[in-house]
């Protein structure tokens, strides 16, 4: 029977990856910050470095909070705020606005954001490359540790192994780009389970 491939994307999108957190550091204490913060912060990093996934882990802790989640995810060249005026006049202090992509908007609508999570007391956390104009909630970082753990805990339950040393290359040909360097191995493993299948 075949072995569904670990590294497809089904598998390796945001939130079907843990977040793996430093010492001292989880969902918990970001939550005591954002709640000091009036539910207002940042989450900082380089590209493919898991803000997403970070943001999909503690979403749906936010809402057991008692809070109603409105979460934006912003394509390229997105300029405008997807909602209405009249779905912006609804928010109110138990709401929480997620955007990922912020700095797509354009500064008048990310001005515009912020005068109105001030006058109607919505919480706001956006994804960012650099910090802007929020309370660092988070920073990310492109560790070769933590590639080499969500690799470990992808292959756990496979036949297949992949060498330090092909994990390390991976994540230096992509420049710690952990998305990227991810969905590269879907190949490294393809070959390396064929190669098994054969020798059976």
């Amino acid at each position: 029977m075949y072995e569904e491939n670990p590294f497809c994307s089904r598998r390796i999108r945001p939130g079907a990856i843990p977040f793996y957190f430093p010492e001292g550091v989880s969902i918990q204490t970001l939550l005591v910050t954002l709640e000091k913060n009036a539910w207002c912060g940042q989450i900082i990093g380089p590209h493919g470095s898991g803000k997403s996934t970070l943001l999909a882990a503690l979403l749906p802790e936010i809402a057991r909070c008692g809070r109603r989640v409105i979460h934006l995810e912003l394509q390229d060249g997105v300029r405008a705020l997807p909602l209405s005026d009249t779905e912006l006049q609804e928010m109110d202090a138990e709401t929480q606005l997620a955007i990922d992509g912020y700095e797509q908007l354009s500064y008048w609508t990310r001005r515009r954001i912020k005068s109105r999570a001030q006058k109607q007391g919505f919480g706001v956390i956006i994804l960012g490359h650099e910090p802007l104009e929020y309370p660092d909630l988070y920073q990310t970082s492109r560790e070769l540790a933590v590639a080499k753990l969500i690799v470990s805990r992808l292959l756990a339950n496979t036949i297949v192994r992949i060498p330090e040393s092909v994990v390390e290359e991976h994540f230096e040909r992509y420049r710690g780009n952990l998305r990227e360097m991810l969905f590269s191995l879907y190949d490294v493993y393809e070959e390396a389970y064929r190669a098994l299948k054969k020798k059976k």
